[in-house]
């Protein structure tokens, strides 16, 4: 296995010290950060609102959400302790360790938190997750009436389907719509050979 791989591997859930080398590149290649940053800004968030980041990885998208989010609530959930402590240090550096709850764990945690949202996202974590429409369901469970979710994807190894993107896309369209979501669009958001594209459901408010 090259060096390569091992690392894209630790994407999934980072451990040890190849874990902390995934961590660093996701937090300094230039597409991931713009891709958090373009999914960052799809959120329009606004002071007061209640943000969880499923997968936060090394918080480059919760330092971002910090910047405008002063009275609401933002989470970053993460079943690797080496990106919860990496995400950590990053919020101290920009001041922000005070307005992000870190939690540890995986998707279970969600059932803990029923309606407590209106924005709940994730960045190149859907890949590496067994049952979409379970996961789909539990981040529904968490929306509060008219909230959102926004599911970003984008290949990482060369040797992907460079179609990769869409089809990604096209699979959680379908399962987000069967979960319940309304308004399920599609927005291309890093472009070329291996594009980024988040796509956005709403959790429609009862009438």
């Amino acid at each position: 296995m090259s060096l390569k791989t091992a690392i894209v591997r630790q994407f999934g859930k980072p451990t040890s010290l190849v874990g902390k080398l995934a961590g660093h590149i996701m937090a300094r290649r230039s597409s991931n950060r713009l891709r958090n940053q373009r999914t960052v800004e799809l959120m329009n968030l606004q002071p007061d609102s209640r943000v969880l980041e499923i997968g936060c990885g090394p918080g480059l998208a919760l330092a971002l959400c910090a910047e405008t989010v002063s009275e609401g609530r933002i989470i970053g959930l993460d079943h690797s302790p080496v990106m919860i402590e990496q995400a950590r240090k990053r919020l101290e550096a920009s001041g922000s360790e005070s307005s992000v709850d870190l939690v540890f764990g995986g998707v279970d945690r969600l059932k803990e938190w029923p309606g407590a949202f209106d924005r709940v996202y994730s960045l190149n974590l859907i890949q590496f997750i067994a049952d979409k429409t379970d996961f789909f369901q539990r981040v529904f469970a968490t929306l509060d009436q008219g909230g959102i979710c926004l599911t970003t994807y984008q290949p990482r190894l060369d040797n992907e389907d460079p179609n990769g993107a869409s089809a990604m896309a096209d699979k959680v369209t379908r399962i987000m719509k069967e979960a319940g979501f309304k308004q399920v669009v599609r927005i291309g958001i890093v472009a070329g050979p291996s594009p980024a594209l988040c796509v956005i459901g709403q959790k429609e408010v009862r009438r």
